[in-house]
């Protein structure tokens, strides 16, 4: 008589590859993904608890003094705060730091544009710098720069060419508030 395949006894190469398998599987339980915006319970041996969000929400931001820097500085006050403004009782404090430069990225001469010399397409690099404070303390407790690029075509006439920087930096600061808005979340989330 013999005893069908699935009562034939397992082979060593079977065998160990269920052992890893499983292996592998409870290695995988220990570890834990979370979105940086989610409100976790306590985690067993961190003791972490709170929410990054209503952490965003105490940090006022301080006065800044060029166009760039303000648009970056307003887009930064919404997101941390949904649109309230700035908090009344801050706990943390962050200074903002932002240049940009305009740069001249390609030069396409033909019959239409008359062989003049001028670039048809730039690129705004702009770099926002923070330093986050904690109130209480006086203790830096995050700091870090990002750099954004925005492109832009640049016409012949000379006002185009001006509102099409003008939304380059718009589009720039607004991409580097998304950035340092990540980067501060980031920092929070560590408190």
């Amino acid at each position: 008589m013999s005893l069908p395949d699935r009562f034939q006894p397992v082979s060593g190469s079977k065998r160990l590859l269920s052992v890893c398998v499983l292996g592998m599987a409870l290695i995988a339980g220990g570890c834990q993904v979370r979105p940086l915006y989610s409100n976790p319970g306590p985690v067993a041996g961190a003791g972490v608890s709170g929410n990054v969000q209503s952490k965003l929400a105490t940090i006022a931001i301080a006065e800044v003094g060029s166009r760039e820097a303000q648009q970056v500085r307003n887009n930064l006050i919404f997101m941390f705060n949904h649109g309230a403004g700035q908090p009344a009782n801050a706990a943390y404090t962050l200074q903002l730091g932002v240049g940009y430069q305009d740069l001249s990225l390609a030069l396409i001469q033909n019959a239409t544009n008359d062989k003049s010399g001028q670039p048809t397409a730039g690129s705004m690099r702009m770099t926002g710098s923070y330093t986050l404070t904690r109130i209480a303390d006086g203790k830096v407790v995050g700091k870090g720069t990002r750099l954004v690029t925005a492109d832009y075509d640049a016409p012949r006439q000379r006002y185009a060419v001006l509102r099409a920087q003008r939304d380059a930096v718009n589009r720039a600061a607004r991409e580097v508030a998304e950035a340092l808005n990540l980067s501060v979340a980031q920092d929070m989330s560590k408190l």
